[in-house]
């Protein structure tokens, strides 16, 4: 299942100030999370997720686009999903300020087959997976993957990543439309 979340939002700022909330560190740590983020093109960082109660998550993170003041893109994997997404911001100037528009792509819920091995990575040891009605036969390890003694096989669908899941119920929209004019307001009030 492929699910992409797309936003759209009007700041009263020229565009090279809401590029700087979206690429200056600690911005970012003010309306997103604590980072590790450099403007620099194939640079890896960390955003380190723990708004959540009890719950603490790293995302693994890759510039991948970088056009300034216009588009930034970079991958976003945290450690239950099974293949990163990709973040984009678009900045577009707009009269009487900018538009910011965020895509966030390539969601997937893997599904394994009925009779087909299935492989967990290191990550999905441990983590929550929903097995479906679907008749159940035991698996036959093999060398490259890790399993379980005698996990049966059926259709699994790995659930998302509990932050993933919080970023598109909500926090996107929280962040975008609550925190992020804070940090413009407090950049020209300085």
């Amino acid at each position: 299942m492929l699910r992409n979340l797309n936003m759209e939002v009007f700041y009263p700022y020229p565009p090279q100030r809401v590029w700087q909330v979206l690429t200056n560190r600690q911005a970012l740590a003010v309306w997103l999370m604590e980072n590790d983020f450099e403007p620099r093109l194939g640079h890896k960082f960390r955003f380190v997720h723990s708004t959540l109660p009890g719950l603490e998550g790293d995302i693994d993170c890759q510039v991948i686009e970088l056009d300034e003041p216009r588009r930034l893109a970079f991958t976003w994997q945290d450690s239950m999903m099974c293949q990163p997404s990709v973040v984009t911001w678009t900045i577009q100037p707009v009269v009487g300020g900018t538009k910011l528009l965020l895509e966030h792509k390539g969601l997937i819920q893997k599904a394994i087959k009925l009779n087909e091995p299935m492989e967990l990575s290191q990550a999905w040891q441990g983590k929550f997976m929903h097995e479906s009605k679907a008749g159940m036969q035991t698996v036959i390890p093999n060398n490259r993957s890790t399993v379980f003694s005698s996990i049966p096989v059926g259709k699994y669908e790995a659930l998302d990543s509990i932050v993933l899941s919080y970023f598109l119920n909500g926090g996107w929209n929280y962040s975008m439309h609550e925190k992020l004019p804070q940090i413009l307001v407090k950049l020209c009030t300085s």
